[in-house]
């Protein structure tokens, strides 16, 4: 079997090692040996009546799930799969800024920009939204460092705005935020400090044994609790290094990835890890439209390992694409759909009277009810990645599966070789949803052709009557195929002896 190489597209097309693949569209990699399936988005909520800006799900005291959401003029809660309206004041987010959410204790809190202040809602107590102090900035970040709340890049009427202030409340109260530099203020462990570098563009908690990190757009900053008179620590780790788009940095236990000037990294607390370099990098940065490196958005499936981030293509202005990696085995690829926002989500949990009030009634409808019976879906609770489509309405990846596309690397050098047949190794249950084409050319320079797509035959395997310097597959797995794993392929190939 010659195997599904890694996804790398920015490794040359002519890979003699036989270990890259430049195409792994609308697949996830699974094991060290196979990609797997991507669902199409399915809808599991009514509409936001705007595209969506921010989206966090928290768990209370008592178990309960509540999800909610922000767009330009709104702040919305979840109940079952219906969005209300919980914003209680007049609310204003830029196009371009993320509204943001942290939960502190059974209080969430959201940020979104210079427009409009803190927002506090109290989980089982809360109906809507309110100011969280007035003695507090407005901000663009926010986020839990040990037990303080932080916000990073603020506004205030005295001093305007700061893009790289970093600001805390008192211990363990954030509706507190005394006078700083007051006695009030000292004991409560309260202050803020100016950051060195440019523009404040993200905070994350506990990551790699520190209490937080500040990502600036030139700068990292690792963040220590040190108690009074510092009370933080703001130490430089990395320098001429930062992120342009807020969005792509993801939290996900001890380490945090992001999307730098250069590429793509891994950040331990410490340093960063580049894990594009060579593989993905080039391509995504030639694909990206770099107008709008705020819609790189990312989050952390937990369950799969995965980090995906989604972002606008070309001259898309809404993302249409996402890139996928896997931390666990060290490897990444490609998908195409479109959607608004990705986040963590966590499920709603459901009763049968509550699904037949948010679903309908006929519990066979595969169109309808998209999880099967024992999915975490329905536990409420369990972490899932959540989206937005381009409809505004949350959504999992959880619909027929998308059409995939795999190419194996390229072969061929001294001698032509002429191709009669190749077989798959995919373990989808019908071979019909399977058509494969080989890409050929007779010079390392020139344009590759494509020929046509031919079905898998009785013996397994698609036939070809093709004569060329170097081949590659191009393997198609149809929309709503069902398979779990694609491996690679078994090639019928002699020695060709035309010139």
């Amino acid at each position: 079997m010659i195997p599904f190489g890694e996804y790398a597209p920015d490794q040359p097309a002519l890979d003699a090692g036989g270990m890259f693949s430049t195409v792994a569209k609308n697949v996830t990699p699974k094991t060290k040996t196979s990609y797997g399936p991507i669902g199409a988005l399915s809808a599991t909520s009514d509409a936001l009546t705007a595209k969506c800006q921010g989206a966090a799900s928290y768990r209370d005291k008592s178990g309960n799930v509540y999800t909610f959401a922000g767009d330009a003029t709104k702040l919305y809660k979840l109940t079952s799969a219906t969005w209300g309206d919980v914003s209680g004041a007049t609310y204003d987010t830029e196009d371009n800024d993320t509204v943001e959410f942290v939960k502190f204790g059974e209080r969430v809190m959201s940020c979104n920009g210079i427009n409009d202040a803190i927002q506090s809602y109290v989980m089982g107590a809360s109906s809507t939204f309110a100011n969280l102090a007035a003695a507090a900035p407005r901000a663009r970040h926010i986020q839990q460092i040990k037990e303080h709340v932080m916000v990073l890049n603020t506004w205030d009427g005295t001093d305007g705005a700061k893009p790289s202030r970093a600001w805390w409340p008192a211990i363990n109260n954030p509706t507190d935020w005394p006078t700083i530099g007051s006695a009030d203020a000292a004991q409560k462990q309260s202050d803020r400090q100016d950051l060195p570098g440019g523009w404040g563009q993200a905070l994350i908690g506990a990551v790699g044994g520190i209490d937080g990190a500040a990502f600036l757009d030139t700068n990292i900053y690792r963040i220590v609790y040190e108690g009074s008179p510092s009370i933080f620590g703001f130490y430089e780790v990395e320098r001429e290094r930062g992120t342009p788009a807020p969005n792509s940095v993801v939290n996900a236990g001890d380490f945090a990835a992001y999307l730098g000037e250069e590429g793509f990294y891994i950040f331990n607390g410490q340093d960063s890890t580049p894990i594009g370099d060579q593989r993905v990098d080039k391509d995504f940065f030639a694909d990206l439209n770099q107008d709008l490196y705020h819609l790189v958005i990312g989050a952390a499936d937990i369950l799969n390992k995965l980090f995906i981030w989604i972002y606008p293509s070309g001259t898309n202005t809404v993302p249409n694409k996402a890139i996928i990696y896997n931390w666990a085995i060290d490897r990444w690829s490609h998908a195409e759909f479109d959607a608004e926002y990705i986040f963590r989500d966590r499920a709603q949990g459901s009763t049968l009277d509550g699904l037949d009030t948010s679903h309908g009634t006929d519990i066979d409808d595969a169109a309808v009810f998209t999880f099967s019976w024992d999915s975490r879906v329905y536990a409420g609770g369990r972490p899932l990645l959540g989206l937005f489509d381009n409809a505004n309405k949350l959504a999992t990846l959880t619909g027929n599966n998308l059409a995939a596309v795999i190419e194996t690397q390229e072969i061929g050098g001294n001698e032509r070789v002429f191709v009669d047949g190749v077989r798959p190794y995919i373990d989808v249950a019908d071979m019909s949803d399977i058509t494969i084409a080989l890409k050929y050319r007779d010079e390392p320079g020139a344009a590759v052709t494509t020929g046509s797509a031919s079905s898998i035959d009785a013996d397994g395997m698609a036939h070809f009557t093709q004569s060329a310097r170097y081949v590659r597959g191009q393997v198609n797995i149809a929309s709503a195929a069902s398979w779990n794993h694609a491996q690679g392929v078994d090639a019928d190939t002699q020695p060709d002896g035309g010139v």
